[in-house]
């Protein structure tokens, strides 16, 4: 790092915990199982049908769309960090969660011969044994194991000796999602060995991390619509073996009751920023085809939370959502449906999978994503990833060039645009933010919401002292790969929708090429519109008929 200032903006926020234990992370040796004399005595959990999404096939290994088919018996568990290939260290992630352990139809015979395989090659591995992959292969293997009703002694101590692991790196260092999983994990090991110490550790953890990640309005508050959808289809997960769990209601019999409305929160928030057909914003890191859909966690939620629980479904009809705390607005109209951010980028002490999109908006019309969110497609460090989280990759203004939140290398970010709002009803909002107010400027931005169109008002407006010097800016609207756009004079016309603008001065409209991500490693080029404006811009957006 030789930017001593940058450093400084970005670990100012972490917590006096994550500082200690960022230290001890980096000081401590790298983990080691350490094994029992003894085989632990185990008891299956109760694991819902398996329905991961197919990615072992035929001896080919398949994530973040890249393939790996190794030899016979001789598998790579440190594949994606390997020359030349080089996938990356979240593909080797994916590799050793063994999710493909819990897809429809895998032959109990050959997911045993992938653990054996695992196990065989315990001091070879790498990213492997860190926290998060640890976290996530106990769950699956415990899944896999009590689905199957097998009773491995290898297998359960090898599991045992993960747990034990696990249990003494906990991710205090990184917080957020990842400590959450921790918690799912030693909870799930906890009912499979009949683990005391395990079981308080990890609900205490739970309890504690899902009243402060979980917002009021019931959004995580790292803001990713992914990441919340995967973190309650855990939660669900937990849930279903703690119903059919007599043992742990000796160490604590109201944990399903807490963990049931939780997970009624966070599917309410997931129903509000649902598009009608089934979609989510792809807000902040956020990537298709990862986690499982609003579909899949509705039908999942409704045949584990008992109704007592307060579970609702999708309410489809519901004119405007207002999620206050994680600052999302959704407009539902007729044709139209619109998703607004006039929020945090996420919590100061874990910003790490935020983008610099304060005031992006996200425009489906007729069921079909017509502006949309640039989307998640790497988080290896370099320019791809730069690009995603940039405020140029985002329906908003961008000012002078910069980004309106500081983001840099993979997942840091110095100074955070902050959001006042200003106005919030169903038919006005009205925020402004001083990410550029370095270059003593403020954006405001309005939305102005009728049944048939909706107006953009974006004003650049000059910082206290500042000298009264017209201050330029470039408004992005990025159109999805499918829909064609046509500019006529100070109008653009785009399939079912009509565009106009106007300034103080004549707004300068141009047509540039971007590449929208599709998932991981998957990207598709699309149309993006630039609208080079002076001091204000008033943007009009009609869905035609």
């Amino acid at each position: 790092m030789n930017n001593p200032g940058l450093f400084w903006r970005t670990v100012r926020h972490l917590t006096p915990r994550q500082l200690l234990f960022q230290v001890l992370t980096r000081v401590r040796s790298r983990p080691k199982l350490h094994f029992s004399k003894t085989s632990p005595t185990t008891h299956f959990i109760t694991a819902g049908k398996a329905d991961k999404p197919v990615s072992w096939q035929a001896g080919t290994f398949t994530f973040l769309n890249k393939s790996y088919s190794p030899p016979p018996s001789l598998i790579n568990w440190n594949y994606g960090n390997a020359k030349p290939t080089n996938y990356g260290k979240l593909w080797t992630y994916n590799l050793n969660y063994f999710d493909f352990l819990n897809q429809p139809d895998l032959p109990p015979d050959t997911g045993l011969t992938l653990i054996h395989d695992f196990i065989a090659q315990t001091d070879s591995l790498g990213d492997g044994l860190d926290s998060y992959p640890t976290s996530l292969r106990i769950i699956n293997w415990i899944q896999f194991l009590s689905r199957n009703q097998i009773q491995c002694d290898a297998t359960n101590s090898h599991l045992a000796a993960q747990t034990d692991l696990l249990s003494r790196r906990l991710e205090y260092h990184i917080a957020g999602n990842h400590l959450l999983e921790n918690g799912y994990a030693l909870l799930i090991s906890s009912l499979f060995f009949r683990h005391k110490y395990w079981y308080r550790t990890a609900a205490q953890i739970i309890r504690a991390e899902l009243k402060k990640q979980i917002l009021s309005d019931g959004g995580h508050d790292e803001r990713s619509s992914m990441y919340h959808q995967r973190l309650l289809d855990q939660l669900l997960t937990v849930l279903l073996a703690l119903q059919h769990d007599v043992w742990y209601k000796e160490q604590d019999a109201d944990l399903v009751g807490f963990l049931s409305y939780k997970a009624c929160q966070i599917l309410n928030w997931l129903n509000a920023i649902t598009f009608r057909n089934g979609d989510v914003p792809m807000v902040n890191d956020s990537a298709f085809g990862i986690a499982p859909t609003t579909a899949q966690l509705q039908k999942k939620a409704a045949s584990v939370i008992q109704s007592s629980a307060g579970f609702v479904t999708l309410q489809t009809t519901l004119a405007t959502a207002t999620l206050q705390e994680s600052g999302y607005r959704m407009f539902r109209f007729g044709r139209y449906e619109l998703f607004v951010d006039i929020g945090p980028i996420g919590p100061d002490h874990q910003p790490g999978h935020a983008h610099a999109d304060t005031f992006s908006f996200v425009l489906y019309v007729d069921n079909f994503p017509l502006i949309v969110d640039n989307g998640l497609s790497t988080y290896q460090i370099g320019p791809r990833r730069e690009l995603e989280r940039s405020t140029s990759a985002h329906n908003t203004v961008a000012v002078n060039g910069c980004n309106s939140s500081e983001v840099w290398a993979g997942f840091r970010v110095g100074n955070r645009a902050r959001v006042t709002v200003l106005t919030d009803t169903k038919t006005r909002l009205k925020a402004h933010h001083d990410g550029y107010y370095r270059f003593g400027v403020v954006h405001e931005r309005a939305w102005f919401i009728e049944p048939t169109r909706f107006i953009i008002h974006d004003q650049l407006i000059r910082g206290r002292g500042k000298s009264k010097v017209d201050q330029s800016g470039i408004a992005r609207f990025h159109f999805h790969p499918t829909v064609q756009i046509q500019i006529l004079g100070d109008m653009l016309i785009s399939g079912p929708l009509q565009m106009s603008f106007s300034s103080e001065s004549k707004p300068s409209l141009y047509i540039t090429k971007y590449d929208m991500a599709e998932g991981f490693n998957k990207l598709r080029t699309g149309h993006c519109l630039n609208v080079v404006f002076t001091n204000s811009l008033e943007t009009t957006i009609i869905p035609t008929p």
